[in-house]
């Protein structure tokens, strides 16, 4: 995953940043049929928004094991690199917010789509 949008902002950013989003703007699910090999994978796209009223976009690649509850508040979110312990494909990265479980999945990879500074 490749953090340089983030660092570009918050020069000392890293995976344990994530965890200032806190409000779920929009979840955009897509599924994708790969015509050449015949599979299928799901493709979610999430917006969130931070207390310090920043937005990120993030593409999250091959997702699996989807599950999101309640009304969008969540207490920040968290992405771990699972590769580290062997997990490969659809799962190397899990993705969940911190404290109450409303939102959890797996994915292949991560895309920071953009990042910008909301106007109060």
């Amino acid at each position: 995953m490749d953090l340089s949008i983030m660092k570009s902002v918050f020069s000392d950013f890293d995976m344990d940043g994530f965890n200032m989003f806190h409000e779920i703007i929009s979840l955009r699910w897509e599924t994708i049929f790969d015509s050449a090999s015949w599979d299928e994978y799901r493709n979610l796209a999430l917006e969130i928004r931070s207390h310090n009223n920043y937005k990120i976009l993030i593409e999250c690649k091959d997702v699996d094991s989807f599950r999101f509850e309640g009304n969008g508040q969540i207490s920040g979110f968290y992405i771990k690199d699972m590769s580290v312990r062997g997990y490969e494909n659809n799962s190397r990265y899990e993705v969940g917010d911190y404290e109450e479980n409303k939102l959890e999945f797996y994915c292949s990879d991560v895309l920071i789509k953009s990042l910008e500074k909301l106007e109060r």
